[in-house]
């Protein structure tokens, strides 16, 4: 009886010693399968550096300024923050000049006997050009590229005007619309849209180009428009039956012998505001739209 009792102690001793080895074996089974497993909330240290790793350089934006008279322009710059005196450039004829910067830019140029002062933004390309008195001015531009000519800043032609100049070139279902300097598209959109003419726009700026495809397929002519971004000098007019423009008056003076050349005879050509030199005789219409803000604008019509 005593030896039973004992047995059975050492029994339930044994069950015990079991039950703990066999959990115990678990555990250290499960920390060994674990060890190698990467903790799920741990922060991967960051790569460190090395002598060879580069750091790409900031691009900063930049303002370019071009000279689209027939004479050298000397002028002075300097950022707005600087409080030293500029510093004095000169820019040949066609030349474009450069500048990367992180604020904007204090730029002074001579103006009879005085020296006129502008701020100019950042990111922004301007152009010297003389003005309607012929002196000396500097205005927005619509590019600082220098393998294209810059014809105008983009100005939205009003709805309007934009209406007029279709009817004034009397478009119909068998032309083809040319509109140099197309910005959002909307005058070879609404000779799709209303005369079912097909429309080419040509432009430089693709932000432009974005909002004239887009307002096509709005108004549901994708069919009948295509948007170029193309420098509009070396553009092929030779199946336009219309083009329409508002550019300024040297722009026009420029492109005046590409139309003459490439033109068919019969086509004609709308200028927004501004005539084209030397084609008085081809002039065959002209008129005056006054827009909501009262404002008046001229409209040229020309006939190849």
């Amino acid at each position: 009886m005593h030896e039973e009792k004992i047995f059975s102690k050492i029994e339930r001793y044994s069950v015990k010693f079991s039950i703990t080895f066999f959990l115990i074996v678990m555990v250290l089974s499960w920390s060994c399968g674990q060890s190698n497993a990467p903790d799920p909330i741990q922060e991967i240290a960051p790569e460190k550096k090395t002598a060879d790793t580069k750091t790409p350089p900031e691009e900063l934006p930049e303002i370019t300024i071009r000279n689209v008279t027939e004479n050298p322009v000397t002028y002075k710059i300097k950022p707005s923050s600087d409080e030293s005196d500029p510093q004095e450039k000169t820019i040949k004829v066609g030349e474009v000049h450069h500048y990367p910067s992180r604020e904007d830019l204090h730029v002074f140029f001579p103006r009879e006997n005085l020296w006129i002062r502008y701020t100019l933004e950042r990111g922004k390309p301007f152009s010297f050009r003389m003005d309607e008195n012929n002196e000396l001015e500097l205005y927005i531009g619509s590019h600082g590229r220098e393998d294209a000519a810059d014809l105008a800043p983009y100005v939205p032609t009003p709805l309007e005007v934009a209406e007029t100049m279709l009817q004034m070139a009397g478009v119909n279902e068998k032309d083809v619309v040319y509109d140099i300097g197309c910005g959002d598209g909307r005058i070879v959109v609404m000779a799709a849209k209303r005369y079912g003419a097909r429309g080419v726009g040509i432009e430089l700026d693709p932000e432009r180009l974005k909002e004239a495809r887009l307002n096509a397929q709005k108004a549901g002519v994708e069919e009948l428009v295509e948007f170029r971004r193309e420098d509009a000098t070396k553009s092929d007019y030779s199946e336009a039956t219309v083009v329409t423009m508002y550019l300024l008056p040297e722009s026009n003076e420029l492109l005046r012998p590409i139309l003459e050349a490439q033109l068919k005879d019969g086509a004609r050509v709308v200028s927004h505001n501004y005539d084209i030199i030397g084609w008085k005789n081809r002039e065959t219409g002209y008129q005056t739209v006054e827009i909501w803000n009262g404002e008046e604008h001229s409209i040229y019509l020309y006939k190849k």
